[in-house]
């Protein structure tokens, strides 16, 4: 595991973590493993699960998603994509059934905690695959996810935005897409058409782990506007800012220059409003940002490099320094404790 995001991972020792550390940086080959985080969240705590236990819900999140996205599977057809597209126009569940469950179960389970070309410490894995039962063992760490309701419910919301971001990339060929912040949520600006991508917030929370950007206070995506956690999307660096220095070719509404962060802090009586957060923030940032570089092939990591008009995570740094520098010399906001 690349050793950033082993430090994600591990710099808080909890299941949710691992399973966010999972969804962001494990290799997307297809939309199995997003398939089985879907599955598995629709259970409660126990020892055990049994691969037919799994099974329906499992192939049934794989064919609608491939019938929204079917240039996941790269390799072309097979067994499964013709199965499902019989499925599509006969309608025999059965005989899809019997068709998938002799291929989806070869390297799924296997490959779920390979994250960064090497694999999530045994000690924080969600479970065991044990091949010859036809079962996985569930840890501790993966009940502890599945009896909070509300835990649950944001790792689904999470792992479906996940999911609709690297079907965009796959569909645009993994060409270098961008994510824009248009109204409330992120769009993937293609050639032919703009695609909503669902909340923004379940995008961009994960990485912050589930917490504002700036002052570290547990956020609510389910909030409501009037609650104190309540979640907004902010621009770290203002329009103004960015116009009045005419920073280009940045673009405000990129990837790059946004985060969560409470109410408070963007928009109470001491929030930062139109002030540029000091470099504590800036770091924070370029940490972030040169994270999304270390994704497996989806639109985050052409979308933060698009935005920069950078080609690596060294051209992200450099751009990230200059603008520090830039603003060095205004008075900084920083959240009160």
């Amino acid at each position: 595991m690349k050793e950033n995001i082993f430090q994600f991972n591990e710099d808080e020792n909890n299941p949710l973590t691992t399973i966010r550390t999972i969804l962001l940086f494990g290799n997307n080959v297809s939309t199995y493993k997003f398939a089985l985080c879907s599955a598995l969240m629709k259970h409660s705590p126990k020892n055990e699960l049994k691969f037919s236990d799994l099974r329906d819900d499992f192939i049934l999140d794989l064919y609608n998603h491939y019938s929204n996205c079917t240039e996941q599977w790269t390799g072309g057809s097979n067994s499964i994509t013709r199965a499902f597209d019989e499925y599509k126009t006969e309608g025999d569940w059965d005989k899809l059934i019997s068709v998938a469950e002799k291929n989806i179960y070869n390297n799924v389970f296997d490959a779920f905690h390979n994250v960064g070309s090497s694999t999530i410490k045994k000690e924080f894995q969600l479970f065991e695959h044990d091949k010859k039962g036809k079962r996985l063992l569930l840890t501790d760490n993966l009940n502890a996810l599945l009896d909070n309701p509300e835990i649950k419910k944001q790792i689904s919301a999470e792992n479906f935005s996940r999911w609709r971001i690297v079907e965009e990339a796959w569909k645009n060929k993994l060409s270098p897409n961008l994510l824009e912040y248009i109204d409330g949520d992120f769009y993937s600006i293609s050639k032919f058409d703009r695609v909503n991508l669902r909340s923004a917030i379940n995008v961009l929370l994960p990485y912050q782990k589930g917490k504002c950007f700036y002052c570290n206070k547990k956020v609510n995506p389910n909030a409501t506007k009037e609650e104190h956690d309540f979640p907004d999307v902010d621009h770290f660096l203002p329009f103004s800012f960015l116009n009045k220095f005419d920073i280009r070719p940045l673009k405000a509404n990129g990837i790059w220059n946004l985060v969560v962060a409470c109410k408070d802090c963007n928009r109470g009586e001491n929030g930062k409003f139109d002030k540029p957060p000091s470099k504590l923030y800036f770091n924070k940032l370029l940490k972030r940002n040169i994270l999304f570089t270390e994704e497996h092939r989806h639109s985050l990591k052409n979308s933060i490099l698009i935005s920069m008009s950078a080609n690596n995570s060294i051209e992200v740094t450099r751009k990230m320094n200059e603008l520090i520098s830039i603003f060095g010399n205004i008075e900084p906001w920083e959240p009160k404790k």
